[in-house]
């Protein structure tokens, strides 16, 4: 039903796109292959490489022994900073601040992604993971009435106890699991000003779909379709018609 919408002034924040393998992948913590930087750099031309200390335990029957060694993370920035590309041992992350359209996004991943498997011929994974996480600003006089912008069914708790005034935060996680794919929906008023009473007119739709399991490489973009399509419906399903107008409709 909503496959199709996009708008023009979204209250998307960031837009993170992960891929975890099951283990680390030998060498990468202190060597990028050239072809998979040389990737990188097209689409993210600021490099920027971290340093940090990775500590793990070797746990047998009568010890417990602790090792620490240092490992780079190959992070790499857009040219204004509003997409960002993280390459670690065991992990590739996304993140976007900045947002075009979800085929925009996918072009942009897939080269890289598909390098990682030419290098790693034997790679596999274990987790594929898309999040979006949108902050509805508003600058209206009262901070806890959503009822004109959001579902009625996720705001209804607020007049719980009486006061609204006193309120601090109103935060509520909801998970699922679609045959296999899990869904974290975070939502409410987080309150930026924590731990005083609520001043600011916000309210977070944080949608986070996933699948963990053996996963092959051309299932990935599989995932994150399934993926897409769960959190746009979820996200659709939570607003009204005055926050799509709001946003603007990229057919008007």
């Amino acid at each position: 039903m909503y496959e199709n919408i996009c708008y023009k002034k979204p209250f998307l924040k960031e837009v993170i796109f992960r891929i975890d393998f099951p283990s680390p992948i030998e060498g990468l913590g202190s060597n990028l292959p050239r072809t998979i930087s040389k990737l990188a750099l097209k689409k993210f031309p600021i490099s920027e490489p971290q340093k940090v200390q990775a500590q793990s335990f070797k746990i047998s029957a009568t010890n417990v022994e602790s090792q620490k060694k240092e490992t780079t993370q190959w992070v790499f920035h857009g040219k204004n900073r509003n997409k960002h590309l993280t390459i670690i041992e065991n992990a590739i992350i996304f993140s976007y601040k900045k947002y075009k359209s979800y085929e925009n996004f996918i072009e942009e991943t897939k080269d890289i992604v598909d390098e990682f498997f030419k290098k790693y011929q034997k790679l596999s994974v274990s987790r594929v993971g898309l999040r979006y996480v949108n902050i509805i600003e508003l600058n209206e006089n009262d901070p806890l009435s959503w009822e004109e912008y959001i579902n009625e069914g996720m705001s209804g708790v607020i007049d719980f106890y009486g006061n609204k005034n006193n309120i601090t935060r109103s935060f509520h996680i909801l998970e699922y699991n679609f045959d296999g794919q899990s869904v974290k929906y975070q939502f409410g008023i987080a309150n930026p000003d924590y731990p005083a009473v609520v001043k600011r007119k916000h309210f977070v739709l944080d949608l986070d779909s996933y699948f963990n399991g053996a996963i092959e490489q051309n299932e990935i973009y599989e995932c994150t379709e399934r993926a897409h399509d769960k959190i746009q419906d979820l996200f659709e399903k939570s607003i009204t018609d005055k926050t799509r107008s709001l946003m603007v409709p990229e057919d008007e």
